[in-house]
């Protein structure tokens, strides 16, 4: 299935049927950590784990609002002082009776 196709068939599925959850690792400039922190708590569905001194973050994203998890977690990069992003976990799971998830 192209990747395309996917993505259009999973937006369009009642959100609520979806599980859908990423444990993520951020890498960010250490000066700059408590401003990626704030800009990153504020983004429903993204929860902080944990934060070091030398600028990583543990987190775990999850879709809400109507936005998919992999969309926030690709919107990282834009944060001012985001290093990297690494997709560390994902669980993907649908309650939609006769659907299997391959």
């Amino acid at each position: 299935m192209r990747l395309s196709t996917f993505v259009n068939t999973e937006h369009a599925k009642p959100r609520e049927q979806i599980e859908n959850i990423c444990g993520v690792l951020v890498h960010v400039k250490p000066e700059r950590r408590q401003s990626v922190h704030d800009a990153l708590a504020a983004i429903s569905g993204v929860e902080i784990h944990a934060m070091t001194d030398d600028g990583r973050m543990v987190l775990t994203v999850e879709d809400a609002e109507g936005i998919w998890a992999g969309a926030k977690i690709t919107s990282f990069h834009d944060i001012p002082g985001v290093l990297s992003v690494a997709l560390t976990y994902h669980h993907f799971d649908s309650d939609l009776e006769g659907e299997s998830v391959p």
